[in-house]
């Protein structure tokens, strides 16, 4: 009878003298080939209507992937074709995607018409302390929530869910009211950062109930055994949350401070309200083409200021995506 050989013997393209070497390969994490398939296998695996099904899958996906991409993608495109245009160029019909002669003139333009660094600097200080403090209201708020049990919790959040649902323009007069007046004596708010600020540290900024529900449901996601083992060491409440949750849900913290930021950074409800001549870029964009009469460059401009406003979030979200990514698969964690 033969010596029965073993599974390294059996590999064609190694042979005895290759064992070693494959399984130093294998350890090692480099790519170690296959066998090559013929033309007769190929088709009798994939020449029939499964293999043509996923044929049509990945045809149909990749007409998604790339229409999806162009619609989110042309916009900007137009814009900054249109932000490198010359006077002449933006009514000259044969011009499409390339300036013939390009200038940086509404570029410019639309940065001394917004007084656009200093906007800029008011934007980011006010954008920081609303995304700060309701960071902070939604993770303490998601995590009481997710944790706790009092009387009353559902009815409670589902106070925090109907804010979502009410429209910021039917609060509006109450609360220009409330600021301009405020706590019913001769103090007037409104052109400063208190009214945001108060409204984020209390629960009632922009979009406030959506980062409690996203805290809260992340936090549900968390093992309970991470706050066990913390109360048997003998850590209390406050300890557990500040050294042991929230370092795990840095994450999903930093989503939401990045969500709170940019809305905040592009808000024209509450801005132009409370704060109507404080030098915002979102206020500023309304009325930088005010002193321009010819309708094209009216657009032009409006088109460069936009740009000019949504570049630093775009650069924010180029370096924060891998955060949004892990806060996503981390949300999937379960008990």
């Amino acid at each position: 009878m033969s010596e029965k050989k073993s599974f390294m013997e059996k590999i064609p393209f190694l042979g005895k003298s290759g064992k070693k070497s494959f399984m130093a390969e294998m350890r090692s994490g480099n790519k170690v080939y296959r066998e090559k398939v013929d033309w007769a296998t190929w088709k009798r695996r994939n020449l029939n209507l499964n293999g043509l099904g996923k044929f049509i899958w990945m045809i149909l996906r990749f007409v998604i992937i790339v229409g999806i991409a162009y619609m989110i993608l042309y916009p900007f495109f137009v814009k900054m074709v249109v932000a490198f245009s010359s006077t002449e160029d933006i009514v000259d019909n044969t011009v499409m995607y390339i300036p013939r002669q390009g200038s940086t003139y509404f570029i410019e333009r639309s940065m001394l018409n917004m007084n656009y660094w200093t906007s800029f600097g008011t934007t980011v200080l006010l954008s920081v302390v609303v995304a700060v403090c309701q960071l902070f209201v939604a993770c303490v708020a998601g995590y009481g929530f997710a944790r706790f049990k009092f009387r009353g919790k559902d009815l409670l959040f589902l106070a925090v869910m109907l804010t979502l649902m009410i429209p910021a323009q039917t609060i509006q007069l109450p609360l220009y009211i409330r600021f301009a007046n405020f706590l019913g004596m001769d103090i007037s708010l409104t052109n400063t950062i208190w009214p945001l600020t108060i409204m984020s540290a209390t629960g009632l900024g922009l979009k406030n109930g959506l980062y409690i529900y996203l805290m809260r449901q992340f936090f549900r996601g968390l093992p309970k055994e991470l706050e066990n083992s913390a109360y048997i060491d003998g850590a209390g409440f406050f300890r557990t949350f500040f050294s042991i949750m929230l370092p795990n849900a840095a994450n999903m913290m930093i989503t939401v401070f990045l969500f709170a930021f940019t809305w905040q950074w592009t808000d024209t409800t509450y801005n132009s309200m409370l704060m109507p001549d404080m030098d915002l870029l979102a206020n500023k964009a309304s009325m930088v083409a005010s002193s321009i009469e010819d309708e094209a460059q009216i657009a032009a401009i409006n088109d460069t200021a936009c740009l000019l406003i949504i570049f630093p979030l775009l650069i924010v979200f180029l370096f924060a995506q891998r955060y949004f990514i892990q806060s996503i698969e981390r949300s999937g964690l379960v008990e």
